[in-house]
């Protein structure tokens, strides 16, 4: 059995045979949740109360679960009007909040998570039967699945391209994307992928889409917020976790907030989050040292209730769940955090590269400035603006080698990982076979850099936001993030680029939709703490521990890391370079391959 968390689901076929995955699940607290017409079950699992909303018309059954703005009478009268599993492609953006949506209409099966990512389905074949949950480490264990020793290997790497981030490290276990569905009939056979999701045309400009994204925001605020369920909120000073908290405290005028107080001269965010706070009176405002938090580093060894994928969350497990304890000892059960406000609000500079092709000299201008604040030749960024390759093109020349210059981070396609040194023979042939192979089908997430860009960022924050969360999940208290909402994703993406993302102003969508209620010096920050000095001291307090982490290692024990290296690495001092990017992937891969003990499949020479 797998330790799965506090909170998942799987979604069964209208088939006698499905109910046996209901047995490989934990049986604490599992429950069916929603039936199938004919009585079998539909949705089962463990969740949290006040989690689903459930509704039944004639043939139909609906459930979603998360947050969702929908009352039980709006989700019956949906139902009622629901005849066909395509029917429900409206109610994915119909309600504020971020949730599930999953369907029985006529036994056919329709399970579909958010656009961002930050809600996920998985799939897999238990005997003829095709099973779905919400969690890659729960499918996993209900199939008995092996892991795949490739799939693993490339989560050791810095970052992975689209769209093999979106890959489990298991055989058996297979991932819909964000923004599509999955349907199945009811013989549980014939799997099909479905896009219901696509990004907005980019029309509206800044003032409507403040508008917009104001609604939006407030609207997701709200769901969370505007209940009798205690909640607490970040307050750390920047634009978007102030954002939420100034919101949430309209529907909860005494709520509390958080904000971490950095001993490091040249951070001031408890400066700008004490101004947010002072115009709020009855706002509960607590500021904490970061010392009161485990170190960066800290605490890792034997940590427990991991995520369902590797992910470099697992580094920020034991500071996140102190985080928690503070929430919850202050009474809540639902902490908001503005996580996700960078991805949508800063937008990805390859958004020039779209902008020269039909404003050409706005690009030529904005090119000269972005040159001087990167620090970087004129030329080499206007060569990477000229590149003209597509997608698999792209995908394809790295893939294979063929790369004659130093990508162009500004205008390329995105990042392409380097392998490590650290990697096995076997484990780099491995990975560069699945990159070849992967090079042969790929396609882009829109048809310009600049939207792809953004779209791969979402994802990539709703993935990793998605795994922060499973770590600070319990039956009484979760965090959430309004930011990742698919209405408030709508809106951002709804605005013109080339408005939204500017070198010559910060932010300038959140400020915009918060000009009213945001506080004017906090409208005009352009800096914001990294917490660099911080990783760094963190590193340097438990390094040794962590180097005898590799004499040990499972990865080297599955075949596909050399733990020399890695070794060496935590002898020396903390840089930037050396021990940010694939060091941390390496060591939250081997950190979660010890906590979940799965079974392993060698590494085999391709």
């Amino acid at each position: 059995m797998v330790d799965a968390g506090w909170q998942y689901f799987v979604a069964l076929p209208d088939d006698e045979g499905a109910a046996a995955a209901i047995g490989r699940l934990p049986t604490d607290g599992v429950r069916i949740l929603l039936r199938h017409r004919s009585g079998r079950p539909c949705v089962a699992g463990r969740l949290a109360e006040g989690r689903a909303l459930v509704a039944e018309r004639g043939d139909t059954r609906l459930a979603v679960i998360g947050h969702c703005s929908a009352t039980p009478d709006e989700l019956a009268a949906a139902a009622a009007r629901v005849d066909e599993v395509t029917d429900l492609d409206r109610l994915g953006l119909a309600w504020a909040g971020s949730y599930h949506l999953v369907a029985s209409v006529r036994s056919r099966l329709r399970v579909q998570g958010t656009a961002s990512g930050l809600r996920r389905i998985f799939h897999g074949r238990l005997g003829a039967l095709t099973v779905a949950a919400d969690r890659a480490d729960v499918l996993a264990a209900v199939l008995d699945a092996a892991l795949d020793p490739a799939l693993l290997a490339l989560r050791t790497l810095d970052a992975l391209p689209h769209p093999l981030g979106d890959l489990p490290p298991w055989r058996e276990v297979s991932a819909v994307p964000p923004g599509s569905y999955l349907t199945l009939p009811a013989d549980g056979r014939r799997p099909r992928i479905t896009r219901w999701w696509q990004a907005p045309e980019p029309v509206r400009s800044l003032a409507e889409g403040g508008r917009l994204l104001r609604r939006a925001l407030d609207d997701a605020v709200r769901v969370r917020a505007d209940g009798g369920e205690p909640v607490s909120a970040d307050l750390s000073g920047g634009m978007d976790s102030t954002s939420v908290a100034l919101l949430a405290a309209r529907y909860r005028p005494s709520l509390t907030t958080f904000t971490m107080e950095n001993d490091d001269q040249a951070d001031e965010d408890v400066e700008w989050a004490r101004q947010a706070a002072a115009g709020l009176p009855d706002l509960n405002h607590i500021v904490y040292s970061n010392r009161e938090l485990p170190p960066f580093f800290g605490g890792l060894m034997g940590l427990d209730g991991v995520p369902d994928e590797p992910s470099i969350a697992l580094l920020s497990g034991p500071r996140l769940r102190a985080i928690r304890q503070r929430a919850v000892a202050h009474g809540s059960r639902l902490h908001l955090d503005g996580l996700g406000g960078d991805q949508l609000l800063r937008g990805h500079p390859a958004y020039q590269h779209d902008l020269l092709r039909h404003r050409p000299l706005l690009a030529a201008q904005r090119l000269r400035v972005l040159t001087q604040l990167r620090r970087s030749s004129l030329g080499v960024e206007a060569r990477g603006l000229l590149d003209g390759r597509s997608y698999r093109r792209w995908f394809a020349d790295r893939a294979h080698g063929r790369v004659r210059r130093a990508p162009n981070p500004l205008s390329d396609w995105g990042h392409f990982p380097r392998l490590p040194g650290w990697l096995t023979p076997d484990a780099r042939d491995l990975v560069a076979r699945t990159l070849r192979e992967a090079a042969a089908t790929v396609e882009p997430l829109a048809p310009t850099r600049g939207r792809h860009n953004d779209l791969l960022a979402i994802h990539d924050a709703g993935r990793l936001v998605r795994q922060c969360h499973q770590l600070t999940e319990t039956q009484d208290f979760s965090h959430t993030s309004p930011f990742l909402d698919d209405q408030v994703i709508e809106a951002c993406l709804a605005v013109r680029p080339e408005e939204r993302v500017t070198p010559w102003e910060f932010k300038p969508l959140i400020k915009a939709a918060m000009a009213d209620v945001m506080p004017p010096g906090v409208l005009t920050r352009r800096n914001k703490g990294d917490g660099t000095t911080l990783v760094a001291e963190g590193f340097e307090e438990h390094r040794r521990e962590l180097a005898e982490l590799w004499d040990g290692s499972r990865l080297a024990a599955l075949g596909l890391i050399d733990p020399g290296p890695l070794r060496e690495l935590f002898d020396r001092s903390y840089t930037d370079s050396l021990h940010q990017g694939a060091m941390q992937s390496a060591l939250s891969c081997e950190l979660w391959a010890r906590a979940t003990a799965p079974r392993p499949a060698a590494a085999t020479h391709p």
